[in-house]
């Protein structure tokens, strides 16, 4: 791990520094979308059906029930008017249905409103993510199964957040930075800041030559055990990011959601063997989770991202103690949204080189319909003026990493189909006034390796 401070140094992080849980010895690094194409391959031959190209598009509730999800129709126009080729969406009922949208997933948000399942729980609070994959020559810098951590440059030290490079095969590396969306900075752009981590003298010697191959964001729940809200209710189990199940202080989640997949698929069996499918007998998954290491982690971490927040530049500079004596705060550290951390205060970054976001969209594979009705609108009029007044500068069109959002003349472009699904907007928005959903059933980013 290296801190790096200004553009041109860097120090060595101790590894007696650094908290035993954040190391990572004898662990593989894998790409994510490779991963989930190998099981899906392993699922079908087992049976499982998956259609790729339907969206689950709202929750289905009847007698106080999950019933199961309706698709979103497909062959409408921006105006949401039937073309020839127009296919309702149709209702799919369950037994059991098993939320697994990942991070800030609608329908999981949806059963957790209207049960009340987040009573008594923090708000969930997020990060967001920016990653390249770029090939580098097949001499380079930076070689092979190796895997670095930074701090510092180029997020100020209010920012929770950090950089990474690792290595993947044939030659690729992905370079990523992350930073906790409660940032104040009106006109922070997460895409530009990697282009400006890129540049740093350490980081730019280790990608010397390199050619960027690929560009995906996302965001993920960090809030930790006590944003964690009740999991199931009659006729749903809620797994993986969509449920808050991410450790902020190791950075990971993907192996709690596949644990959780597990534990949800054994409750479900028990249930269908006493054909019990209430929020009673699903909560046998509580049960299996709380015995494994995905709660017991999160519950040795439980304070760990709240004593950032409260401490702001303090956390930087202290990060290490504060992560031993997180656990020994003997009450809950309570949590506020991401939106309400904004503040009328710029970074006024100057460019880096690079590339840019439009550039970088491109190498994402995102693909929607030009004309198919837009999966982002706003709930009321957006309120561009009052922000370009109090803020000095209109923070949608800084803080999406897919430049959706665009002011020409003073007027808003809209452009959802440079969208990356990351959800950013209606996370970061000051106002709260935009609304996502999932879009025609099938688009979106086509991530091959990240």
């Amino acid at each position: 791990m290296y801190l790096l401070k200004g553009k041109n140094t860097s120090f060595r992080i101790p590894d007696f520094i650094i908290p035993a849980s954040m190391h990572n010895k004898n662990a593989y690094s894998v790409s994510i979308s490779e991963l989930v194409n190998w099981l899906a391959r392993i699922a079908t031959k087992l049976g499982v059906e998956i259609y790729t190209g339907f969206a689950a598009k709202e929750i289905v509730i009847e007698n106080n029930r999950v019933k199961g999800i309706k698709l979103g129709d497909k062959g409408l126009d921006k105006e949401r008017r039937p073309l020839s080729n127009y296919v309702p969406g149709e209702l799919i009922e369950a037994k059991v249905t098993v939320l697994c949208e990942g991070s800030a997933g609608l329908l999981a948000e949806n059963v957790v409103k209207q049960f009340r399942l987040n009573s008594g729980k923090n708000p969930q609070i997020y990060s967001m993510g920016v990653k390249e994959i770029i090939r580098l020559p097949e001499k380079n810098a930076f070689g092979a199964n190796r895997v670095i951590h930074t701090l510092g440059f180029p997020l100020p030290s209010d920012i929770y957040g950090a950089g990474s490079i690792y290595s993947m095969r044939d030659n690729l590396v992905a370079v990523a930075l992350v930073m906790a969306l409660d940032w104040r900075y009106a006109d922070l752009n997460p895409q530009q800041e990697l282009q400006i981590f890129k540049s740093h003298r350490m980081i730019k010697n280790f990608l010397k030559g390199g050619e960027v191959v690929a560009y995906g964001a996302k965001t993920f729940p960090e809030g930790g055990f006590y944003s964690v809200p009740q999991l199931v209710a009659d006729g749903v189990i809620i797994v993986g990011d969509a449920a808050g199940l991410t450790n902020a202080k190791k950075r990971k989640g993907l192996h709690y959601a596949i644990k959780s997949g597990i534990a949800a698929g054994e409750a479900i069996y028990q249930a269908i063997e006493k054909q019990d499918f209430t929020m009673q007998s699903l909560k046998k998954y509580h049960d299996i989770l709380n015995e494994s290491f995905v709660m017991k982690e999160l519950y040795a971490s439980r304070n760990y991202r709240q004593i950032f927040s409260r401490t702001g530049r303090l956390g930087y500079y202290l990060g290490a103690p504060l992560s031993f004596f997180q656990s020994w705060i003997p009450h809950r550290l309570s949590t506020k949204p991401g939106h309400e951390g904004m503040r009328s205060v710029q970074l006024n970054r100057q460019p880096a080189g690079g590339i840019d976001r439009l550039t970088a969209v491109s190498l994402s594979g995102t693909t929607h319909r030009e004309d198919e009705p837009s999966h982002i609108t706003f709930r009321e009029a957006c309120r561009d003026e009052s922000c370009n007044k109090y803020f000095g500068c209109r923070p949608c069109a800084s803080f999406c990493p897919a430049e959706v959002y665009k002011f020409e003349n003073d007027k808003l472009i809209l452009s959802p189909s440079n969208c990356l699904h990351c959800q950013t907007c209606r996370l970061k928005c000051p106002h709260q006034l935009i609304k996502w959903e999932v879009p025609e059933g099938g688009d979106g980013p086509r991530y091959k390796i990240m």
